[in-house]
Formats: C-alpha cells, structure tokens, sequence
C-alpha cells in the first residue's frame, strides 16, 4: 500500500485534516499533497520528517502565545534598564517573579529533565538559588539574564512545552509526550514513535487485515488498530468500557494514517488561549481552508476574542456573497455554516456548536448592504448575535436610545429585523418604517419651531417608550392621540398607522422608527409633566 485516501467526514476529523494540510503547508510541501474535492491522498513522502514539521509548525502558529515568548520577549528590555530609578528595580523584580514561577512550574521543570539526558551544562534552578542570596541590582539582572538566555537557547523545548499545555492537551492527552509516564522523555521522539512510524510502517505494509478504519474505511489489522479514548470527550476507553457495543465487542478502530491525521487537531482549530475555535465544512479541502484562514490573527491586533473572531466569519461571508453579487461569479446558493468552539476552563472544557443554518444565511445575504454600514460601529457583533441566535433587535433599540449612543445606525438595526421576520412585501414594509421615521422627524421639527419645552417631548418619548416595551398599542396610541391634540396640530393619518394598528407583528418596528424619527434624549426621565398620565 503506497498510499491511503481519506475524506472529509465529522467536525473533529475535519480539523485534523485542515491541521495536517496546515503542517504541510508550512513545511513549503504543499505540492505534495494530491486533493480533489474533499478527499486527500497520504503518501510516504509526505511524512517523511512529518515530525520536524509538525514541532516547527506548532511552534511557528503558537509561540507568541506562550510563557517562552513573554520571558525571552523582554531580555532587551531588561539588558537596558537603569536600576538606578526605583521604578526599574521594581519592573525587574516583577519580571523576575515570572520568571521563577515558570522555571518552576512542572512542565518546565520536565523540559529540564530532557535537556539532562541531551547533556546540557545550564541549570537555571541553580540560578535561581543564586538569586535567593544575591542583593546587588546590577548582579541580580545578570543572573536573571542567564536564565533568560537558557530559556530562549532551548526554545524547541520549553516552548513546546507550553504548547502542549494550552493547546494541544486541551484536544487528546495521555499518548506520546502527554502520557504521564513519558513526559520527561524527548516529545519529538514519543511522538514520532506513536504516530508517525506506525503511519509509514502501515503504509510499507501489504500483509493481511481483517478489521476497518472507522473513519476512512481502509482495511487493518487488529495489531495497527488503535481506540479514540486519547481524544478528549470524544473518544471511548475499550479496557474500560464495552458495554456500549453491540456484544461488548470493540467496533470502533482507527488506522495509522486517521490517527495521525486526529494528532493535528490542534492545529486545524484557531486557539486563543486556551480555548479554539473551527468552522467546519464538507464541501471541499479547500474550502475548508479557506474558511478558516479568514480566522488568522492579524501582526497589529493585540487582542482577539471569540466575539471578534466569530464576527470575522460573518464579515467574510457579507463579503464574499457581495462579491459574487456584484460580479456575477456565480449563483448564490447558501449553504450551512458549522461553527464549533473548545471553550472552557483547563479541567472542565467543552465542544460548543453554533449552526448558522440556510435560512440565517439568506437573511444575512439579503441584509449585506445593512450590515456593512456597522462594521464601524461597537454594535455590529451584538447585532449579528441576536440575529443567528434568533433574538429580536428592540431591546438594543431601545439601549441605543437610553444611552444616546450610536443613534444614527438605529435605522439599518431596523432593517435588518424587518427582514427577520419574512414576508413576501418587504419594500412595502420598508416604506412604512420611512413613514414612521418621517413623521416623528416632522414632529420634532415642528416642535422646536414654535419654541416648546424640550422636556416635554422627552417626556413623550418615555411615554411611547414604556408602551412599546408593553407591547400595547392602545397605550401607544393614548399617548400618540393626547400628544398631538396638546400640539393643536393633526394627527398622522399615514399608511403606517393603519399598519401599525392592524398587524400587532410591526407595532414593535414601527413603534421604534417613530421613535428614532423623534430623535429624542431617553436616557433619564424628566421632571416635566408626562402627558396622559
């Protein structure tokens, strides 16, 4: 057997076949790869020293996310201060303390043990004694800048230690260099050995096999086979439980090649911290990739937060739909879009699915022009929540109004819940918000133009505004009625007020456009007195 296809198939496979493609990738090996729609061939020349570059690739995506890069990030900065200024001594106290509480914590303190079987001289806890029974400033940096030094000259090992703490023990644990017995042992060495030799040696192999890969479907031997109890809250300990299958016998095997491919996980999801998040897709390799590329910290963003990163997947499907809107590319056909996140905190974590369903997706595509008139706005990624999560607009509506903040986007917020709730007539109904928004604009104006009391027309606000919340239309109207006939002025007579009577599904919609039409202060009551109470 030369070489073993496998497919696209269950969200956590997906990863680890995105994450695979990923080390390739960064190895400049992506010629290698054979890929034709969701399927990708596994040759022996693509894991050969699959290992170097599973290690280099882990740490190329991960190291400024660690420990190793927040101690030897400031070696410069420490080589210059001034500990003459009390302030300095203090900073180099405090990084000091850092430091220490990761040399001593027990990944380092196992990565230490690997550096002592390689015959490495340094030991930085011998400087840390040091330190304890130094006092002069200038002697106490030198010492501390040792132990930096031998922290960042042994990167592949103290920084893939905290990898694989905070990324990759967060996806499988207890095989190769996350088995407690062998964590003291080389991890390039323990993985090569659990993953990487039994893929060649299955791939070199031609001998007789009597079960199946569960995932792939490829023919194995029982000897070749390994469980799923290694992926965390996924997999199933056969040596401990059997009784979930039929006849308590064991169904559920993997070859070589899908174990391998399970290992990259890690890599397949995008971590921040310790939590990840994936979008998954079956459509096609590439596909999948592309999806998830648009997750890619950029160099000048400083912090990134599931909220960001999950506005980042809609902003890119806004995107792309308007580009083949407006080029024509092709037709526009939503498909459903899987987002999973690995959240939680380090002992008690968990898959969490969000389903951006085909029906989200068509309101997204028909709301596009809406949405991108938020992107600048604070609220675009609460407004895109309460859309995917099914939840109506008015009560941030009714925030924006409270807080005075933001005012000016009220009316794209609006139709975008229009298009939420559906309907065949959607431009009719979009002229009726225009109408609402119209007559409380000529209200205001009107209002101001002969000199009234602006407290008064707040205080109608906050009126209209407890109705709406209500959701009663008589209130609404009471006041509506009483407002105008105080003013001596007609009431609107427009279409929207037969609408707004009429169908109790709009009264909200158009409540709220006459009320941001009216364009007043809501954010405290007024001492004036409220009419029609």
């Amino acid at each position: 057997m030369e070489e073993v296809a496998v497919m696209l198939n269950d969200f956590l496979f997906n990863s680890g076949v995105l994450g695979f493609y990923r080390v390739l990738e960064d190895a400049d090996k992506a010629e290698l790869m054979q890929i034709k729609a969701n399927t990708i061939k596994i040759t022996k020349e693509m894991l050969e020293d699959f290992t170097t570059d599973y290690f280099n690739c882990m740490i190329s995506n991960y190291e400024k996310d660690t420990k190793w890069y927040a101690i030897t990030n400031k070696k410069e900065w420490i080589k210059n201060l001034d500990l003459k200024e009390t302030e300095k001594l203090k900073q180099l106290e405090e990084q000091y303390k850092f430091i220490k509480a990761s040399v001593e914590s027990a990944s380092y303190k196992a990565g230490y043990e690997i550096l002592k079987s390689k015959k490495i001289k340094e030991n930085p806890y011998e400087n840390i004694e040091l330190l304890k029974k130094e006092k002069e400033p200038e002697k106490r940096k030198d010492i501390i800048l040792k132990i930096i030094e031998h922290i960042e000259t042994n990167k592949r090992i103290y920084c893939m230690k905290d990898i694989v703490y905070t990324k990759i023990n967060c996806f499988w644990s207890n095989v190769a260099f996350l088995n407690r017995n062998a964590n003291k042992n080389d991890m390039e060495e323990e993985y090569k050995k659990v993953f990487v030799e039994p893929a060649l040696q299955y791939l070199a192999s031609n001998r007789k096999r009597d079960i199946t890969c569960t995932q792939c479907g490829n023919i194995i031997s029982k000897k070749e086979a390994s469980g799923m109890s290694w992926l965390n809250d996924t997999g199933v300990d056969f040596n401990r439980k059997k009784s979930g299958f039929w006849n308590f016998k064991e169904d559920m095997f993997l070859c070589p090649i899908c174990n391998l491919i399970y290992s990259c996980i890690p890599l397949g999801f995008k971590m921040i911290g310790s939590n990840g998040i994936f979008i998954n897709s079956n459509e096609s390799i590439r596909k999948l990739k592309q999806n998830n590329d648009i997750l890619t910290i950029e160099e000048n963003v400083k912090e990134e937060t599931f909220e960001k990163i999950y506005g980042k997947v809609i902003s890119n499907f806004i995107n792309q739909t308007d580009q083949l809107v407006n080029e024509k590319i092709e037709k526009y056909e939503p498909r459903n879009i899987q987002v999973i996140k690995r959240i939680g905190a380090k002992d008690n974590q968990k898959y969490e699915f969000n389903m951006l369903s085909k029906d989200k997706l068509e309101i997204l595509e028909k709301t596009t022009k809406y949405f991108k008139k938020l992107l600048g706005s604070s609220l675009y990624q609460e407004v895109l929540t309460n859309l995917i999560e099914g939840k109506k607009q008015y009560q941030l509506i009714a925030r924006i109004l409270k807080e005075n903040k933001n005012i000016e986007v009220i009316k794209n917020i609006l139709l975008i819940q229009l298009n939420c709730m559906g309907g065949i007539d959607l431009k009719e109904r979009e002229k009726r918000i225009d109408e609402m928004i119209e007559e409380g604009q000529k209200l205001k104006k009107y209002f101001f133009a002969n000199g009234e009391n602006e407290n008064k027309l707040i205080a109608y606000g906050h009126n209209l505004q407890e109705a709406i919340n209500a959701n009663s239309v008589e209130k609404f109207m009471k006041f509506f009625t009483l407002f105008y006939g105080s003013l001596k002025i007609p009431m609107p007579n427009c279409e929207a007020i037969k609408v707004l009577l009429k169908e109790p599904e709009y009264f909200k919609l158009l409540g709220y456009s006459y009320l941001y039409g009216l364009g007043v202060r809501l954010e405290k009551k007024t001492e004036v007195e409220i009419v029609g109470k």
